[in-house]
């Protein structure tokens, strides 16, 4: 059992870092949950991190522990930006940090030869973390020119159209982000990063088992969608794969191409030590546990703590509109039921308009939220500053002026009319164009209260040209605009 010490120790920090991070955990979980298409495979993942780090408990019990001091300079970095980023509502770089601060609370505590061991268990929990999914859209498009390629090669001529693949006969699939194969990558990129630890292979040969189950993983995954659709074109729609089987098939084919890779790069395993020499408990490591303990619960507990007692709860948001100055008309009352903004959780919401002096109408609305968090916040993905009324989006890019940048949407109607869009985040008084760069302002103003933070919108209509509402949407900004706020009532 006295093998089994040190790695049990690794274990309660592995514990205690989960609980003092408790949001990237549960964030970590559901995402593993609610999206099985890329994160489907996160409980095995970290099953398969926890196995290595008991089988790591020989080289972990011969490993002389001293705390490391750089380790704890680190270890505060890593925290102190984890709160930032878990205060500024940005949950995938909070959630990414995780395994790192695992890493580095072993580090602080216990010294560079436990971190080293445990840095593999730790780093591979990123094959279950949520970035993969920035390779959907590009591999999607990579599947669907393939199969734009090879199909003739077959004899089915195809014509392209977006996701949607047209053959004779009226035979028409579509590639969804489930056709990307982004889920065989990642799964066959954590099984090739496996097979190289258990191997305690080189760097370089690391390198290559992820190089070649990397292509292997896209090929399959071709080959996946190819015979789906042969079936297809050739039973009228009507085969088994094209109705209910083009996932087990998938997985069937990835499944026998996993066994393959395994049984080719197969190397004898490497021998473990037989009598470990066990390292008795000394005072150096257990004050640099201590240590270690405090700097990771430290910043946490200090993010939860400190905003409440330097502020009183926020009270409400109030507007200010400034009179319209000489030969412009406002503040008036925007009508056009046409814009309806979406965002979530418990927010104000103002619509205002001015005119110019040539009667060009200019419509300001402003999204606020006395404080933000996970669920309410002004930068989501379930945000919709164009909303559900008849507003698209037909382009948008940045509109740099002198005197601030914006950034600029080209929007549309129904009756064919063209509108810009100007936007401006405004983070208790600081105002940014980025709104990651405006998040993390508000992560850090958060630290000392509760920081209120405005998205500003301008909207012109297109007349005569897209041209001249730029130049009323500049006038604009620089008449008017500067002077709109937003103000904290009592609470």
């Amino acid at each position: 059992m006295q093998s089994l010490r040190n790695v049990a120790l690794v274990i309660l920090l592995i514990v205690l870092a989960l609980l003092a991070y408790w949001p990237s955990a549960l964030a970590l979980w559901s995402f593993w949950e609610l999206n099985p298409y890329v994160g489907g495979h996160g409980p095995l993942v970290a099953a398969i991190s926890l196995a290595l780090i008991l089988h790591s408990r020989h080289a972990l019990a011969t490993t002389p522990l001293h705390p490391s001091r750089a380790g704890a300079a680190c270890l505060l970095v890593g925290s102190l930006l984890w709160v930032i980023f878990w205060r500024a509502a940005i949950q995938e770089l909070h959630m990414l940090l995780l395994p790192l601060i695992c890493i580095l609370v072993v580090l602080a505590a216990f010294g560079r030869g436990a971190a080293a061991i445990c840095a593999f268990p730790f780093a591979y929990l990123y094959f279950a973390e949520p970035p993969w999914h920035v390779l959907i859209s590009p591999m999607q498009t990579l599947t669907i020119r393939t199969v734009g390629v090879l199909a003739p090669a077959l004899d089915m001529p195809v014509t392209i159209a977006g996701n949607l693949l047209y053959f004779p006969r009226g035979v028409t699939f579509e590639v969804t982000p489930l056709c990307s194969g982004v889920n065989f990558l990642v799964v066959g990129l954590a099984v090739a990063a496996l097979i190289g630890e258990l191997q305690r292979a080189s760097l370089r040969r690391r390198a290559a088992l992820l190089a070649s189950m990397g292509l292997l993983s896209v090929i399959s995954n071709w080959v996946r969608v190819l015979v789906i659709i042969v079936a297809g074109y050739t039973s009228g729609m009507h085969n088994v794969l094209v109705t209910r089987g083009h996932v087990l098939f998938g997985w069937v084919l990835f499944a026998l191409v996993m066994l393959g890779f395994a049984v080719v790069v197969r190397r004898e395993r490497p021998a473990e030590p037989a009598s470990p020499n066990l390292l008795g408990i000394g005072e150096p490591w257990l004050r640099g546990g201590a240590i270690a303990v405090g700097l990771l619960i430290a910043a946490p507990l200090l993010a939860r703590v400190m905003p409440s007692a330097l502020s009183t709860k926020p009270g409400s948001l109030t507007l200010y509109l400034p009179a319209a100055p000489s030969g412009w008309q406002g503040p008036l009352a925007a009508t056009d039921p046409g814009w309806k903004p979406e965002f979530i959780g418990a927010h104000s919401e103002w619509h205002a308009a001015y005119r110019d002096p040539e009667s060009g109408l200019v419509e300001l609305i402003a999204i606020g939220y006395a404080r933000q968090q996970q669920n309410a916040k002004l930068v989501s993905e379930r945000n919709s500053l164009l909303g559900t009324g008849e507003l698209t989006a037909a382009g948008a890019g940045s509109a740099e002026r002198r005197q601030s940048p914006q950034f600029e949407i080209l929007a549309s109607d129904p009756q064919g009319r063209r509108f810009l869009v100007w936007t401006i985040y405004d983070i208790d008084g600081r105002r940014f164009t980025t709104p990651f760069l405006s998040q993390l302002w508000y992560g850090l103003r958060s630290l000392a209260g509760a920081p209120y933070s405005v998205l500003f919108a301008y909207r012109t209509a297109c007349k005569p040209t897209c041209e001249a509402a730029r130049a009323r949407l500049a006038a604009f900004e620089q008449n008017v605009a500067r002077d709109v706020a937003v103000t904290r009532g009592p609470s």
